[in-house]
């Protein structure tokens, strides 16, 4: 046979040996010449080496669910993408003459981190219930007392009210519920009689004068619309729901001057977007207005460096709307619709938003709780479970199970059903009462199982956030609908439990305790407990601007639950390092259906990464929020870097 006999000829003479041996050598060195021959010839342009090699590093992958992820030493970056992920020996050879070689030492590389509740990361993304007068948006109007902040609202009518101008003001939170239960329009009649105004109370809840409220009815608010309060004689009370609220907003509201967009939007954005880079957030997501959306247009094709992060937004043209119909029949499905550069997608439309169900602890409808209130505060919110924001209860005292089918199509629950015939998933569902999520998980599956769907499988989840309180009847429904873990993403606002809210003008602090006792607090943000019935649902960040707000503070208050006063909340409820982690990254990469391009470090996904200034995992955890970011790629392109790496 040939092989035994070239063994056999190989066994001979040292002599023969050589001979053979210097030929083979010869036809290596032929080959290796024709081959670099070859390479030479080829354009450099062509040869595309990695653009960053990172390598001594502690590198978390978060390439799996659970808190065994691989941990590796180096990565290597390649165009928008993660090219390779391995030991640090193995990256270094991928280097080429134009590689950006960074030496980790020992430092922690991470995936970008996604915050979902991102509406304030560029002007706008809530202008349907802010101040706005002379053609730019406005702060929210305050004083000491009730009747301090109404001779405010007064002075700027009168100072800025040209005739007939519809002016829009937003009260502070903390006098909603007094200013529902002691204004009407009456009294905005005689501070604006020459002006339709409208005082937000709140997203859902509104106080019009009688000007404001006919023009409503004149420019197609349907004058019988249930969310437009009458008292027995059918004369309006200048109490509107959300549907006014939102009819108004768009139907009403002017857009503010193009001179607003230029030199108060645009800045503002920039500032804000890169300063989520700089805390190593590489997507803002969250619902956001038409306004937004242009921002966010003029950055990408007129400042692309001003856009430094992604942004995803859930528009929020379902929000509040009662012509939801008529805007999707003008829209169709603009989902995944994107904005693409060299990074890949920058601008993503990830969903259509609708209104909250339920409000906030210290707002005057209350969280919406299955379970009554410990203490009732009338000067913070006159009802025991909360209202309906939807169904406008804190005045027409309805429930959604006691609407008629004409009433529900006159609320959000019926731009859902909408949404969901179009193949819109729906997202920014404000939900931080256990009832409202409940409420709301009931109208995807009715709006699920119903016969008329354009698109019979959805493109991305729905998405749920804020989610603070959950009861057992909240878990009850959740677990008798299995068919909803595949539909509904849910964001947790752990911040809720560690930083109460205050209410200043009452001098009441921490709400949520005074209200609901410490046993409500310690069931507000169950981190553990979610994970271990297999909820899908992540930690959910909002501005990193804030002194509480950045990754590793969140990290840290997820394992250690201290609250700003020193006590441990629900330390049952507390998760791993790692668990917490996830929690910020993949986890919320899932919330918006995008977990097969971000989130992780694997190659093929977007390079999104964050360098830290230490190990993020060994670190001690009382230290852990003390570590910043270094550096942060998104797109394989730098967003940030501190002189420090």
């Amino acid at each position: 046979m040939p092989y035994q006999s070239m063994k056999e000829n190989t066994n001979g003479s040292p002599a023969r040996r050589a001979i053979l041996f210097s030929g083979i050598l010869l036809i290596v060195l032929m080959f290796s010449t024709a081959v670099r021959s070859q390479t030479d010839a080829i354009p450099p342009e062509l040869i595309h080496y990695p653009d960053f090699v990172f390598y001594n590093g502690q590198v978390l992958t978060a390439d799996s669910d659970n808190d065994d992820f691989t941990v590796a030493e180096g990565v290597a970056v390649r165009g928008n993408r993660i090219f390779s992920v391995g030991t640090s020996e193995q990256i270094r050879l991928l280097a080429g003459p134009g590689t950006r070689v960074i030496d980790l030492k020992g430092r922690t590389l991470t995936p970008g981190f996604i915050y979902n509740d991102g509406d304030g990361s560029v002007p706008a993304g809530d202008i349907l219930k802010e101040s706005q007068w002379d053609g730019v948006t406005q702060p929210s109007i305050g004083g000491k007392t009730l009747d301090q902040a109404l001779a405010t609202m007064a002075s700027i009518v009168e100072a800025h009210g040209k005739p007939g101008e519809p002016i829009f003001l937003r009260l502070h939170d903390s006098w909603a519920a007094t200013a529902m239960e002691t204004w009407d329009a009456n009294t905005l009649d005689e501070i604006a009689p020459n002006n339709p105004i409208i005082v937000y109370l709140d997203s859902s809840y509104s106080m019009s004068n009688t000007a404001m409220l006919n023009l409503a009815v004149e420019k197609g608010l349907p004058a019988n619309h249930f969310h437009l309060d009458r008292d027995k004689d059918g004369k309006f009370t200048g109490r509107g729901g959300a549907h006014v609220n939102g009819f108004v907003g768009r139907e009403i509201r002017p857009w503010p001057d193009p001179i607003w967009f230029e030199e108060v939007a645009m800045p503002a954005a920039v500032k804000s977007l890169t300063n989520y880079a700089r805390n190593g957030v590489t997507v803002a997501t969250g619902h956001m207005s038409a306004p937004t959306m242009t921002v966010l247009n003029k950055l990408f094709h007129e400042n692309p460096q001003g856009l430094p992060v992604r942004v995803y937004p859930g528009l929020d043209f379902l929000r509040q709307n009662p012509n939801g119909e008529m805007y999707l029949k003008r829209m169709g499905n603009l989902v995944d619709f994107s904005l693409v550069d060299e990074r890949g997608k920058m601008v993503t439309i990830v969903g259509a938003s609708v209104g909250p169900h339920s409000g906030s602890e210290d707002a005057g409808a209350s969280m919406m709780t299955i379970s009554p209130k410990k203490h009732v505060i009338p000067g913070i919110s006159p009802n025991t479970n909360g209202y309906s924001r939807w169904t406008g209860e804190w005045f027409t005292g309805l429930s959604q199970g006691e609407l008629t089918e004409e009433q529900k199509r006159q609320t959000d629950y019926y731009n859902v059903i909408l949404a969901r015939q179009h193949g819109w998933n729906v997202t920014g569902i404000h939900n931080r009462g256990s009832e409202g999520i409940r409420l709301a998980m009931q109208n995807i599956a009715e709006a699920e199982h119903q016969e008329k769907l354009y698109v019979k499988k959805l493109w991305r989840p729905h998405g749920f956030d804020h989610n603070v309180d959950w009861e057992p009847g909240v878990f009850e429904y959740y677990n008798a609908h299995p068919e909803l873990k595949d539909l509904i993403r849910f964001g947790v606002s752990l911040s809720t439990v560690i930083t109460q809210r205050d209410n200043q003008a009452l001098g009441i602090s921490n709400v949520t305790e005074a209200q609901y006792g410490m046993e409500g607090l310690e069931r507000l943000a169950p981190l553990a407990t979610l994970l271990k019935m297999g909820i899908p649902f992540h930690i959910e960040g909002t501005n990193p601007g804030d002194d509480d707000s950045y990754p590793t503070w969140y990290i840290q208050k997820a394992v250690t639950r201290i609250d700003e006063d020193g006590r441990v909340i629900s330390a049952k409820d507390a998760l791993t390092r790692q668990q917490a982690f996830l929690a910020l990254t993949r986890w919320a990469a899932r919330f918006i259906g995008s977990e097969n391009e971000m989130g992780v470090v694997k190659p093929g996904y977007y390079a999104d990464l964050v360098v830290f200034d230490g190990n993020l995992i060994d670190v001690p955890i009382e230290k852990l929020a003390e570590l910043k970011p270094v550096m942060t790629l998104v797109g394989g392109k730098v967003a940030y870097e501190s002189p420090e790496l």
